[in-house]
């Protein structure tokens, strides 16, 4: 396994754990992935001086996500040695999320909206 797919696969697993994701996404108009032989990383860019994450979070609001991820890819980075600094996008927001907010569920602090009379 190369070095690139193995920190990819490492720091997608990490991300994939973190409360609050609901999957990573490919980015918008260029994809957004670390390539090798036979397959791709969707999501992960290790390419370059930065390593880029995208996500489709679930949970509201969305910067305490982000965080998370910053810091969850942080530790895979700093485990195998590698000092560029993280990117996380937020390319979407899962309709669960505001699903959660409709039936009047607090996430993460948020306050559902008080419905007209």
């Amino acid at each position: 396994m190369s070095t690139d797919l193995h920190l990819a696969t490492r720091v997608r697993d990490a991300v994939l754990a973190v409360p609050g994701v609901a999957r990573l996404a490919g980015g918008s108009a260029v994809e957004v992935a670390t390539h090798y032989a036979g397959g791709k990383v969707v999501g992960v860019r290790l390419a370059g001086t930065t390593v880029q994450v995208h996500v489709v979070v679930d949970q509201l609001p969305v910067p305490p996500v982000a965080d998370r991820v910053e810091s969850a890819v942080r530790e895979v980075l700093a485990a195998a040695g590698d000092p560029r600094p993280v990117q996380v996008m937020v390319d979407d927001v899962d309709d669960t999320a505001f699903q959660a907010l409709a039936e009047g569920q607090a996430l993460a602090g948020v306050q559902a909206p008080v419905g007209r009379r």
